[in-house]
């Protein structure tokens, strides 16, 4: 039989457990000139991060007519972010023009110099902060990122909110030092 106690529960809580406000989220290595304060205000501009689930995908194998599960291929995933839009749109007007270069809209074709995987995309670094704020207690990068879907923007006469957009990144993959995942 379980015994409810608090202070069995809290002990368990280190540091009072992690807070999902308390983080920082760094775009390097984006493409193009005028990547350098757009990229620089991302850390500042980067409202939220959704991590993508990390998920093995089953392959069957079968024996004798009974399906076996084994462990397949690791499954491809994204990594979503929700953006302050400034007033300037130097962000979003980063990401359209990075988008642009990968496929353009007139044309259906990459820019030229966009051919090797490193042309073409970036490093994005995600840090979970301590209460602190002079610690991170976790820290992830994606590697080989760029995006793959700039969100819409609703316009209306009925809001005073600071406009905001959602953008989705694919990555090859990502490494974290606190998991010993990625680094060998």
């Amino acid at each position: 039989m379980s015994n409810f106690n608090v202070d069995s529960f809290t002990s368990k809580l280190k540091q009072g457990g992690a807070l999902g406000s308390l983080f920082e989220c760094e775009l390097t290595g984006s493409k193009g000139t005028e990547a350098m304060t757009a990229i620089g205000d991302f850390k500042f501009m980067c409202k939220g991060v959704t991590f993508p689930a990390s998920t093995i995908e089953a392959a069957t194998v079968t024996y004798m007519g009974r399906p076996l599960q084994i462990p397949g291929n690791r499954a491809a995933a994204t990594l979503t972010t929700e953006i302050y839009n400034d007033e300037k749109m130097e962000i979003r007007n980063h990401i359209e023009s990075w988008m642009e270069r990968l496929n353009s809209h007139k044309t259906n074709k990459r820019q030229a110099g966009f051919e090797a995987i490193n042309s073409y995309t970036g490093t994005m670094k995600v840090s979970q902060l301590s209460k602190v704020g002079t610690a991170t207690t976790k820290s992830y990068e994606f590697i080989d990122v760029w995006p793959s879907s700039s969100g819409e923007i609703t316009l209306s006469w009925d809001t005073n909110d600071i406009q905001t957009f959602s953008v989705t990144w694919e990555f090859s993959y990502w490494k974290s030092r606190q998991s010993n995942v990625g680094f060998s």
